[in-house]
């Protein structure tokens, strides 16, 4: 089946933190992405999977969404936590026709700056804290606020109260406290559980071991913080047929200000003197993709996902990994992005 689908949104304000960014760019892409199902186990008699989907966001517009290819079954879904689009199917099992769906859709990414002012915000008060009480979980699997972690988010603390001034605390202690794979190699020599205790440790080192870390120390300090899940558009393989893995970074909350977004490993990876452009601010070579961890998908898996990377995929009601993933980018001229608005 060749399903087609345009959803036309409007650009989404989050709680006020959009109109505290500072726009230095917007950058216009056309993206096609594709997600494959493979090496299914012999007599494999069922397939499930679902699939990330780009969604309006503070940084983000997607416009001109498209399904091109998709299963008879296919259909969008919303998982029940954090309200988010996933793309999903359930098929036959059949070796010589994958479980395979394509989408086509133009994306506005804005670069921003400068949200992590600390002179524009102000202590949480119990009103913040019960409204944001799922991003201020301490039990949270891998980000566990352990008795470690709360003694140095206290010690780097003190008597501080601003929101900013700590969460800047907590982002230069994890890039003192640790290394992402990529300063040293192409692959990661850790587990990449996104495991607050294994970044403590010198073991975890990817940037959802990191940003774990940052969460839990968030966490421990009364600081709502959450995690998100994206895609960085390398410039390099702009017009190829690539997987480009993902990227997490979280967003904390301080009153007046929103959701600030950061990037730790970005910040762990920048030309010295420029970490802290990464604390507040992102940029604009990025997809956001989904929310969370540990959540429900819709309809319910058979095993609750603990880390979602590009997808589930259940065959048999068992989870599997054989999953390929392509995406192809353009970035478009300020001409070509204006004469295909119309």
């Amino acid at each position: 089946m060749n399903c087609s689908l345009t959803i036309l949104t409007l650009f989404t304000v989050a709680l006020g933190a959009a109109s505290q960014q500072t726009a230095l760019a917007d950058a216009t892409f056309s993206v096609r992405q594709s997600f494959s199902v493979k090496d299914l186990p012999a007599g494999a008699k069922r397939v499930r999977g679902w699939f990330w989907m780009p969604e309006d966001r503070p940084e983000q517009r997607v416009l001109d969404f498209r399904v091109v290819e998709a299963p008879e079954s296919f259909r969008i879904t919303r998982d029940p936590g954090y309200g988010r689009k996933w793309l999903y199917a359930d098929v036959p099992a059949n070796p010589n026709k994958p479980l395979r769906i394509v989408t086509e859709f133009k994306l506005i990414r804005k670069r921003v700056s400068g949200m992590a002012d600390p002179a524009k915000t102000g202590p949480l008060t119990d009103e913040h804290r019960r409204t944001f009480a799922p991003e201020l979980r301490l039990d949270e699997k891998h980000m566990e606020v352990t008795p470690t972690i709360q003694r140095i988010a206290d010690s780097l603390a003190a008597s501080e109260k601003n929101p900013v001034v700590l969460a800047h605390r907590f982002f230069d202690y994890v890039i003192a406290k640790s290394d992402h794979y990529s300063k040293f190699g192409s692959t990661p020599k850790g587990k990449c559980l996104g495991d607050a205790g294994e970044c403590l440790a010198g073991t975890g080192d990817c940037c959802t071991d990191q940003h774990a870390l940052f969460i839990a120390l968030c966490r421990a300090r009364g600081i709502p913080c959450r995690l998100l899940f994206g895609s960085r558009l390398r410039t390099d393989r702009e017009g190829t047929d690539y997987d480009p893995g993902y990227r997490c970074w979280p967003n904390f909350f301080a009153p007046a200000l929103g959701w600030v977004p950061l990037d730790v490993s970005s910040g762990d990876t920048a030309t010295p003197g420029h970490a802290g452009d990464w604390f507040g601010g992102l940029d604009e070579n990025r997809i956001e993709w989904a929310e969370g961890r540990a959540f429900d998908l819709e309809p319910r898996s058979n095993v609750k996902p603990d880390l979602v990377i590009r997808g589930w995929v259940e065959v048999d009601g068992k989870p599997h990994k054989g999953l390929d993933r392509v995406l192809n980018f353009h970035r478009l001229t300020d001409s070509q992005a204006q004469s295909e608005s119309h």
